[in-house]
């Protein structure tokens, strides 16, 4: 009786395991469209700061009165961060928030702002 069992509980495994391979993996659907979002959402938000540092430079670019948003140095021009940091700055937005767009430590920001010359 026993081994009856046995065989009958082995049999129902094998079956099993094979319905297994055939049935649908809509774990791996999910994930692949789980994939794809993540990709899309990383192009449009690349595109995104794309567009936007361009619009920060042509605001950063000096008038035809020869007038510009950013102090005039004696050395090299600033960095594009400079610039990034100098522009939320001049919009009034705290050093926090600056630090938060930027990727930068909010004594980063300070430390920058003080060296532009704010």
């Amino acid at each position: 009786m026993i081994e009856y069992t046995m065989i009958v509980l082995a049999a129902l495994s094998v079956f099993l395991l094979i319905i297994s391979f055939f049935g649908k993996d809509e774990m791996k659907q999910l994930e692949e469209q789980i994939d794809h979002l993540a990709i899309s959402l990383a192009q449009e938000t690349y595109q995104i700061k794309k567009r936007l540092q361009v619009l920060e430079e042509e605001l950063l670019i000096p008038h035809e009165g020869g007038a510009s948003i950013a102090p005039a140095r004696h050395d090299d021009s600033l960095s594009s961060l400079q610039k990034r940091v100098l522009f939320l700055y001049k919009q009034g937005l705290s050093y926090e928030q600056i630090a938060r767009e930027t990727a930068l430590t909010t004594e980063e920001v300070r430390m920058m702002l003080r060296g532009i010359g704010t």
